[in-house]
């Protein structure tokens, strides 16, 4: 039965011969590329198409869209294919995990599965409230790494909001400062010190193989007592407190943005490597020396903040933050394709 219906499906797909301007661009990414460059235009797809057109592949962590349906195909190939394909309803947001032969491995909220390639392209769609809080990945949860497994918003400590470009520049025009200048530090040769009460800490470019790390003193946070060192190369964390008392040290991914209340600190970055946005939310327990609670570490599912000195990640003069987005699996990042976001962080 199985090789009848095999022969069946190879018979009907070598008969059908999709028309040339249906059918979209392909290009297989590199392995060392770091973002697809094919474009999809998902009015090229009719959804009643029994078979539908090739579309091209999308890189893991790409955002798609079931754009239509190949239930008996789906079934035929199924049959010889180890997982099994779900029924994901037309519409359907996506996030990439992997792929396997014809099919993709996708997630749906908390909801993995899989889904054939030709269901599935890029649409431009605005987000949802709570699709702006969703995350793909729980790290860090009121701190401890032991996550809740149904957690899948940060609605319990962020309220986020899309905004116009005229009122993201507007809250740029008129934001605080987001550092103090502080002490005159100058660097000596490839070596960094920084004078603590209790030791100096210091901290020495690298250049091994593999591994390549340079500090700068940027500022302080005055308020906390904090040295703000920032490290640029590869494998590294991009910024470190330094406490001015001890000289002990906390790691930051992001750069630590201080809540004009003090109460907080609050990351947000995009991973070069990897290509998501992780935001970390830190409650400060106590100032001499620092001590930080993390509330919350996660990775946002449908959006990543765009990286750039004329879109910074700052926080305003309301004490929410403001940040520059793209939409996650976007085959191109233009500033026209830009989104922005006021994020408030609840009591």
């Amino acid at each position: 039965m199985k090789k009848r219906l095999l022969c069946s499906l190879i018979t009907l797909m070598a008969c059908q011969s999709p028309k040339k301007e249906e059918q979209a661009p392909t290009t297989i990414p590199s392995a060392s590329s770091e973002q697809a460059t094919t474009k999809q235009n998902s009015n090229n797809f009719e959804n009643t198409t029994p078979t539908p057109t090739a579309r091209p592949d999308f890189p893991i962590g790409s955002v798609v869209y079931v754009l239509s349906k190949a239930e008996e195909q789906a079934t035929a190939l199924a049959e010889n294919q180890s997982q099994a394909t779900e029924s994901f309803a037309l519409g359907s947001k996506l996030v990439i995990l992997g792929e396997e032969g014809p099919y993709y491995k996708v997630k749906k909220g908390s909801h993995e599965g899989y889904i054939l390639k030709s269901e599935v392209g890029y649409q431009d769609e605005a987000f949802t409230h709570k699709e702006l809080e969703q995350v793909s990945s729980l790290i860090e949860y009121k701190g401890t790494t032991h996550t809740p497994k149904d957690l899948d918003n940060l609605s319990e400590f962020f309220s986020i909001s899309l905004i116009s470009e005229a009122d993201y520049q507007q809250a740029l025009e008129h934001s605080p400062k987001s550092f103090d200048k502080g002490e005159e530090i100058e660097k000596k040769g490839k070596i960094l010190s920084l004078p603590c009460q209790k030791k100096v800490a210091k901290y020495e470019d690298n250049s091994l193989e593999g591994f390549e790390a340079v500090y700068t003193y940027v500022g302080e946070h005055e308020a906390i007592g904090q040295y703000i060192v920032q490290v640029t190369g590869t494998q590294v964390v991009p910024y470190i407190l330094t406490d001015k008392i001890t000289g002990n040290e906390l790691y930051m991914d992001g750069f630590p943005l201080l809540s004009a209340d003090k109460k907080h600190i609050i990351t947000l970055h995009t991973d070069p490597i990897h290509g998501v946005s992780d935001i970390a939310l830190y409650h400060i327990e106590g100032t001499t020396p620092l001590r930080l609670k993390a509330l919350v570490k996660a990775s946002f599912a449908w959006w990543k903040c765009a990286m750039s000195p004329q879109t910074p990640i700052f926080l305003g003069e309301d004490n929410a933050l403001y940040a520059a987005i793209y939409l996650l699996g976007l085959a191109e990042e233009h500033p026209a394709k830009l989104l922005y976001i006021r994020l408030v962080i609840k009591d």
